[in-house]
């Protein structure tokens, strides 16, 4: 009995210890990973309207339907609001990124936008 209780007390300050530096880590942990209110608006920056109408856009319909309509940037606008309206997973940013992109095909011979039959 007094060999077990002599076992446990000298446990007890390694176990606060480790639990002590545990915590701390965690805590540093949180405030790197923790997104800022700026970050959270922004879209990552990987993404771009390209690949998010063909991420997002193809979950209920093929590119082809896009491709085929030439619209101004407020008829993009009404559109993607009515897709989000649906059930469309875009933020604000990526809508607006969507829109930029889908009314910049457009143009001819824009090189930024690519060539619609890149899809």
């Amino acid at each position: 009995m007094r060999r077990r209780m002599l076992s446990v007390l000298t446990m007890m300050p390694l176990v606060l210890l480790l639990g002590s530096l545990l915590a701390a880590c965690g805590e540093a942990e949180e405030q790197i990973v923790a997104p800022t209110t700026e970050q959270e608006k922004a879209p990552p920056a990987a993404i771009d309207g390209k690949s998010l109408l063909q991420e997002r856009c193809t979950r209920c319909h093929d590119l082809g339907r896009v491709e085929r309509a030439r619209k101004t940037e407020e008829e993009w606008k009404v559109t993607v609001e009515r897709m989000v309206g649906k059930g469309a997973q875009l933020s604000q940013a990526e809508q607006e990124l969507v829109i930029q992109y889908l009314t910049l095909r457009r143009i001819p011979n824009n090189p930024s936008a690519g060539r619609p039959t890149e899809w």
